[in-house]
This record gives C-alpha cells, sequence and structure tokens, in this order.
C-alpha cells in the first residue's frame, strides 16, 4: 500500500466542521431571535424615552431703518451684513444665549412622572402643575420633591431625594449641604417660604394621570444650560444666507417648541439691544451737552437781561444784526470743527467695534463704511499674522511680509484721520481768520454797542446750539422708539403633533434579529475554537497520512457485544465492512503463513479499542476460521465482564509460568472463536510483555488459530502496545467521536511519518450522523450505516422509554 508521508496543514476552524454545526443550530438561532425581539420590544416600549424634533425659521434683514447712525452701529457690531450671519448662528449656540433662555424659560426646574414601569423626564407643559421660585430667594437644589393632588385646591408634597446643596439664582453660587423640611402640604398658587427656599405651585391643564407620580427638583443654571445647549442645531436654508433655521431634539416636544421660541425671543431681545447701544450712546452724549449749553445759555440770557437794563440799549439796526448774525453762524461752524478735532483724537482704530469709536467717527464726520473697511482690514491681517506665527519663525520671510501689509494698513488708517485732521484744521483757521475779520470791523463801535453786542452773541450761539442738540435729541430718541429687529420669525416652532424621531423601531428590531443571528453564530464559533474534540473525518485525514480503515457507530445503550447480539445491525456490518478492509493493512511479508494477527489500541481509555477488539474477533469467529481474543491489556482487564467469563487464569498466568496455554484458553458461544483473558493484574506488567515467554506465547497461538485479535493498552500511557507491535501483521488505532482530543492522532502520526510504526490504520468510533458536524462518507474505506437500514435497526427503538427498557434488560443480564 501507498505509505508516501505528506506533511498536513491544520486550520485554525475548519469550515466543513463549522458550517454544519451553524446550520444544524436553527433552533438556538429561532430562541435568540425571539429573546432578541422581546428585548428590543421592551427597550422601545418602556426603556427607550421618544425623542422629539422641533424646528423654527427666521430671516436676517439687511436692514429695517433709514437712520444712518442706526444702521452704522449694526455693522460695527455684527462686523458687516454678510458676518451677520454667522454672528447670530453662534450666538444662538452660545453658553451666554441659552443661559439667558434658562432663565426666561424657567427652565432650571426639571419635572418627572413615575409610571408603572419607568420614571421618565417630561417638560412643565406636561406636568399638571408648574413651578414658580423667587429667584432672589436662597433655594436648595437637587431636592427631589414628589407632588400628590388632594383636591382642586391642595396637594401633598414628599422629599423623595434628600441629597441636596444650597444655591442662589440671581448670584449663580452654590452654599454648603443643608437639609431641607418642607411642609407636608400646600395650597396651589401660595407661596411656600422656608429659610432654604420659596416657591409656589400653580395648576397647569395637564391633569394628574391615575397612575403615575409625579415630582420635581431644582438645578442650578449652569446646569440647566447644559440640557438647553444640547441637541441644538443652527443650518442655513439651502443657498439662502440670510434665511436661518434651527431645530432642537429632546425627550419631550414641548420642550423642544417651547426652548426654541424662547432662544429666538432672547435672539430678537440682545439683538436689539445691541442695535441700540449707539443711539443710546448718543443720546446719553447728547443730554450731557444739552445739559451743558442749557448752563451756558442760561448764564448768557441773565448777562442780557443785565445788559439791557443798565445801558437802555434793547435792538440794533439792520446792519449790526447781519454782523451779529454771521458772527454766530461763524462761532457754531468753529465750535463744531473743534469737537471735530476733538473726535478724532479720542479714536482707537485696534477696535472697530467700539461704541465710542462710532459715536467719535460721526462726530468727526469721517466716512464711516470706509474707515471700518480699513480697520476691518487691518484686524484681518493681525489674525493671519497670528495663524502665521504657528508654522514660522519670526525672522522668516512670511513674516517679514505680513508685517509689511500690516504697516501699510496701518499707515492707511493714519492717513485717513491724519488727512481729515488736516482739513479740519485748515477749515479752522479759515474761519478763525473770517471771525477776526468781523471782530476787526467792529472794534471801532461805541463800548456799550460792543458790550450788547457780545451778549447778544454769546446769547444766540447757546440758544442756536440748545435748539440743535434738542432736535437731535428728539431725532435720537424717535430712532430707538422706532427700531425694529432685524431678526423676523418666519415660521415659529408649534406643536403639531409631530411623530417621535427616535427610537427608531425598525432599525431597532433589525438590529434585534441581527443580534439574535449573530450571537448563537459568536457561540458555537468559540464553542467550535475550544473543542479539541475529533468529530469528523477531516479531523483525522488532516492530521496524518494513517488510513481510515473503518467507521463504527455509536453504541448507544445497546450491549457491547452488538455483533454477537444484534448481527443484522448496522454497528454489526461496520465491523464486516472493516474485516473486508484489513487485508489493505497486513504487512506484505507476512509473520506466518497460515495466520493474521491484528493489534487493537488506542491513545487513552475510554477510546472503545476493548469494544471494537471483542466485535471484530467475533466477525472473524463467525466465519469458518478459528479467531482468537487475547486480553493484553495486564493492567485493565475487561474483556471477561462483556463475555460472562472468568479472569481468574490468563495471560499473566502464563507469563509467570503459572499456567500451561491451554488452561488459559476460554470457549465463547461461537464455536470458532476463544478468548484469553488478561487475568490478575501482575505487580510488574511491561516486564511480563518484554519477556520471552510472550514470543514463545504467540508462536503457539499462531500454529492453533487463523486470527489473533490483540487488545493492548492504550499507546499514549504506557509503551506495551509499541512493544506488542512486532507480533503483529497490522495495528488498528482507535479514535472515539466527540472523546478523543484531535492532537493524539498527531502523536501517533508522528511516529508513523518517522517509520517506527507501520502497517496501521484508524477506526472512527462511536460516529454519530446529524449532529451539526455533517456526513462522514468519502473518507478511508469502510463506512458507518446509521439506524434504520438494516432489519434489527428498524426495530430499535430510540425513544426514552425504549432506552429505559435496554438499560433494564442489561442489569437483568448482568445479573
Amino acid at each position: 500500500m501507498d505509505t508516501t508521508k505528506k506533511k498536513k496543514s491544520v486550520d485554525l476552524i475548519d469550515l466543513e466542521r463549522l458550517l454544519p454545526r451553524l446550520l444544524y443550530a436553527w433552533p438556538l438561532y429561532i430562541i435568540s431571535i425571539i429573546i432578541c425581539l422581546l428585548i428590543a420590544f421592551y427597550l422601545n416600549n418602556w426603556k427607550f424615552d421618544k425623542i422629539y424634533n422641533a424646528t423654527t425659521t427666521f430671516k436676517i434683514n439687511s436692514s429695517n431703518s433709514n437712520n444712518n447712525l442706526n444702521n452704522n452701529s449694526i455693522n460695527f457690531i455684527w462686523g458687516g451684513n454678510s458676518n451677520k450671519v454667522d454672528a447670530l448662528s453662534y450666538t444662538l449656540s452660545s453658553r451666554i444665549h441659552n443661559e439667558k433662555v434658562v432663565k426666561k424659560s424657567g427652565s432650571y426646574v426639571y419635572y418627572y412622572e413615575q409610571g408603572k414601569i419607568k420614571k421618565s423626564d417630561i417638560y412643565k407643559t406636561d406636568a399638571p402643575f408648574i413651578v414658580e421660585i423667587d429667584t432672589t430667594h436662597k433655594q436648595l437644589i437637587k431636592f427631589e420633591i414628589g407632588v400628590e393632588p388632594i383636591n382642586n385646591n391642595s396637594f401633598k408634597l414628599s422629599l423623595i431625594n434628600e441629597n441636596g446643596r444650597g444655591y442662589y439664582y440671581h448670584k449663580d453660587s452654590l452654599v454648603d449641604n443643608e437639609v431641607l423640611s418642607i411642609p407636608k402640604s400646600g395650597n396651589y398658587d401660595q407661596w411656600l417660604v422656608g429659610k432654604n427656599y420659596k416657591f409656589k405651585i400653580k395648576r397647569n391643564h395637564m391633569v394628574y394621570g391615575e397612575d403615575s407620580k409625579y415630582s420635581f427638583t431644582f438645578v442650578s443654571i449652569p446646569e440647566a444650560t447644559w440640557r438647553v445647549m444640547q441637541n441644538f442645531n443652527v443650518s442655513n436654508v439651502t443657498n439662502l444666507t440670510n434665511i436661518i433655521s434651527v431645530n432642537k431634539t429632546s425627550k419631550s416636544l414641548n420642550e423642544s417648541v417651547d426652548l426654541l421660541n424662547n432662544s429666538v425671543k432672547v435672539l430678537i431681545e440682545s439683538e436689539l439691544a445691541e442695535k441700540n447701544v449707539t443711539v443710546l450712546m448718543t443720546k446719553k452724549y447728547l443730554e450731557k451737552q444739552i445739559e451743558i449749553i442749557k448752563h451756558n445759555l442760561d448764564s448768557a440770557t441773565n448777562n442780557l437781561q443785565e445788559l439791557q437794563k443798565r445801558t437802555g440799549i434793547n435792538d440794533f439796526d439792520s446792519k449790526k444784526i447781519e454782523v451779529l448774525k454771521d458772527l454766530v453762524e461763524l462761532d457754531k461752524e468753529k465750535i463744531k470743527i473743534e469737537e471735530q478735532i476733538s473726535a478724532l483724537s479720542r479714536l482707537t482704530p485696534k477696535s472697530n467695534s467700539s461704541v465710542n469709536n462710532l459715536i467719535a467717527l460721526n462726530i468727526a464726520g469721517l466716512d464711516v463704511t470706509y474707515f471700518m473697511t480699513n480697520v476691518t482690514k487691518l484686524e484681518e491681517l493681525e489674525n493671519e499674522k497670528s495663524k502665521l506665527l504657528n508654522l514660522y519663525q519670526d525672522d522668516t520671510k512670511e513674516i517679514r511680509e505680513i508685517n509689511d501689509k500690516i504697516s501699510d494698513a496701518r499707515k492707511s488708517i493714519d492717513n485717513i484721520v491724519s488727512a481729515h485732521k488736516t482739513k479740519l484744521n485748515t477749515d479752522l483757521v479759515h474761519i478763525s481768520n473770517k471771525i477776526y475779520e468781523i471782530e476787526s470791523k467792529i472794534s471801532i463801535l461805541p463800548y456799550q454797542e460792543i458790550e450788547f453786542l457780545e451778549a447778544n452773541r454769546s446769547f444766540e450761539l447757546n440758544n442756536q446750539i440748545y435748539s440743535d442738540l434738542i432736535t437731535q435729541l428728539n431725532a435720537a430718541s424717535l430712532t430707538l422708539a422706532s427700531t425694529i429687529s432685524d431678526v423676523s420669525i418666519i415660521d415659529p416652532a408649534v406643536n403639531q403633533g409631530q411623530s417621535s424621531i427616535g427610537p427608531n423601531l425598525k432599525k431597532n428590531y433589525v438590529i434585534a434579529v441581527l443580534v439574535g443571528l449573530l450571537l448563537p453564530m459568536l457561540y458555537i464559533i468559540i464553542k467550535e475554537l475550544l473543542d479539541f474534540k475529533v468529530r469528523i473525518f477531516k479531523d483525522i485525514s488532516s492530521r496524518t497520512e494513517i488510513p481510515i480503515v473503518g467507521t463504527v457507530g455509536d453504541l448507544g445503550d445497546n450491549s457491547p457485544l452488538i455483533v454477537l447480539n444484534s448481527p443484522k445491525s448496522g454497528i454489526a456490518e461496520s465491523f464486516r465492512a472493516l474485516r473486508s478492509n484489513l487485508k489493505f493493512l497486513y504487512r506484505e511479508k507476512p509473520l506466518h503463513d497460515k495466520n493474521k494477527t491484528i493489534l487493537m489500541t488506542s491513545f487513552i481509555g475510554g477510546e472503545g479499542k476493548t469494544f471494537n477488539s471483542m466485535n471484530l474477533s467475533t466477525v472473524l469467529g463467525s466465519t469458518d476460521k478459528k479467531a482468537i481474543l487475547v486480553g493484553m491489556d495486564l493492567r485493565k482487564p475487561k474483556i471477561f465482564d462483556d463475555f460472562k467469563i472468568s479472569n481468574k487464569v490468563g495471560v499473566t498466568n502464563y507469563l509467570s509460568g503459572g499456567s500451561d496455554l491451554n488452561s488459559i484458553i476460554q470457549k465463547t458461544v461461537l464455536p470458532n472463536l476463544d478468548i484469553i483473558t488478561a487475568g490478575p493484574i501482575p505487580p510488574n506488567p511491561s516486564e511480563l510483555i518484554l519477556s520471552t515467554k510472550v514470543e514463545e506465547f504467540f508462536k503457539e497461538l499462531k500454529n492453533q488459530y487463523d486470527f489473533i485479535v490483540i487488545d493492548s493498552p492504550p499507546l499514549g500511557l504506557v509503551a506495551d502496545s509499541y512493544d506488542l507491535m512486532k507480533y503483529a501483521d497490522c495495528t488498528l488505532y482507535v479514535t472515539r467521536y466527540g472523546y478523543s482530543e484531535k492532537n493524539f492522532i498527531s502523536t501517533v502520526s508522528k511516529k508513523y511519518d518517522e517509520g517506527e510504526i507501520s502497517n496501521i490504520g484508524v477506526i472512527f468510533n462511536g460516529y454519530k450522523i446529524n449532529t451539526g458536524y455533517g456526513y462522514g462518507y468519502g473518507y478511508g474505506y469502510g463506512y458507518g450505516y446509521g439506524y434504520g437500514y438494516f432489519s434489527e435497526d428498524q426495530e430499535f427503538d430510540d425513544s426514552l422509554k425504549g432506552k429505559i427498557k435496554r438499560l433494564i434488560l442489561r442489569i437483568k443480564n448482568g445479573a
């Protein structure tokens, strides 16, 4: 026979083992999927909170006022119209803005509803009551207080959670832990006041649920702000940069709607306040100037009246009136230019959003837009320099170039201011010269007329300036009253009964099915990885070139002597197939002309070598050939029990010289089958097997019998089997389904590859089909038939009742 040795490769996971096992476990998949679907059903309905989404849309108008001062203020505060959208978007997500939303909406009170199964967060509009607190009074946060109705006017209070701290809302400051002592009951819309609390509970339009309990707790402003800021998204609508869409997701649709609408309201209020900053500052400036000019006007009026009484002069001629009018106009122009020069000196070019800068620019008469453009350019360059400094050193070309650009931008701003200041100084000199010329002409008038002219000049100047300031103040007040927000709401957030956006029920059920499939797969794969037992033919063939010469099915509850007791069974037929296959294993040069000796072994006990020895010898003895079964497992003899024969004398008696051969041979019910048991267990079994008596023993047997079947010890435990192989024409190595380790065959195969053993074949014992490992056809020369093929198999009862009957029968026979 072909004994070519090939190195076998073994995969970590054998798909031939794994795939049938995965398919065979279909009940496990069904159970797993059902369990996962039940868990998903529980999570979807009782564990996961529903998530709702609300959206509001508003428009940012380019301008809602024709007032130049107001428009300029918006450009300065928001950085121009193009940046206003980004600024507002950032504001909506900012902590300061959302802190204002919390205070406006009262979101620092959390409400809870305890149902039959779980406790849920609810919003104030979904609760049967609303709690109002006095933010100026000391409160205790983190204490949970239960509310239970007594009647339509009163309620009961209970303290659920006693762990909390003192807190001042108007200061946003925590104090030491304190004990909360609240009254057991109260009336709606009535303040409950204590040392560390002050709140009242108001009825809401919602009614108390019959199976629900309600409670509330106070939290700090930062914690409430953090919650409001969560799941807040700001985006532009398509390509329209001035239309903003804001959406908010939360556990309550009413919460999302209320917080969105309050957020936009706070945004409008803040935008209006910032938009009116310049107008308010201008108004304050005008009021201060009016106060000064009014004082000067009152003084000038008194001087003029006293002069009229003293001199008796009450009027001028028309020519002098014209002179007085020219002087007053020139004086007004001079004061205006001096104020403009003073305003230029108050400019701080590095702060383009300064309100003071804006007022100074308007007073100085500079082009606000032009000046702002240059200052913005300077700031952009400085920002660019900051970024470049993270990449380059100070003395690099890139930094020098940006420094040159910054220097040029600064020069441009300085040039704008310097050029305007030069022009104003020139105008001031020109007007001062005109005033000097007129004053020179009137200096020739009599003293009393000059004195009266100067008194009228002072009065008219202050009076006109006063009137102009009053006019500007009224204009500023009108602007303030008529200013509207550049933010206009297109679609406010509303509760239209929108369905929840989460949890995604279908997705969760799909995930449950996938997990239900995956868990059994992982279980089976891990179990397969940790399963080192022989279960399929490939477990043997992938590890050795030793041929499989026989496959013996699972014995079940049958008698071990199945060939003798059930000769027409499938297992009996498998031993007949094994008998036919033995001719492929025998030595090419037989040890005896008329005898074939077969050695049966295994790696460890329990793999079925004795069972196979007994039934193979029975098959051999069922013919016209004489066969003998020899028990050479001197350490653990077993044959005698199943054949109902004695073990008092046997191989050990012969080897020790206590008995001759004929005295240890025992007959069986088969005329052509004899048995020699191992005999009493000796103290030195290995020495007996190595003795010369063994050779003499087998020589005598070979002369008397056609077949000798040797039941030898396990070769993985002792070396006796290796010593006995020299007397055998072939060796049968038994490996047992689901019992033998896969590495056992590797050990035997190594000796086979190295030539230490030969003429050996493998018997796959206890093989089972339909156990999730596929079928075994196509390997070796023998086939393991399952029950139902042969006549005695058809009568075989594999039910629990049948197994009990067979067990009773075995006990009875044993007795």
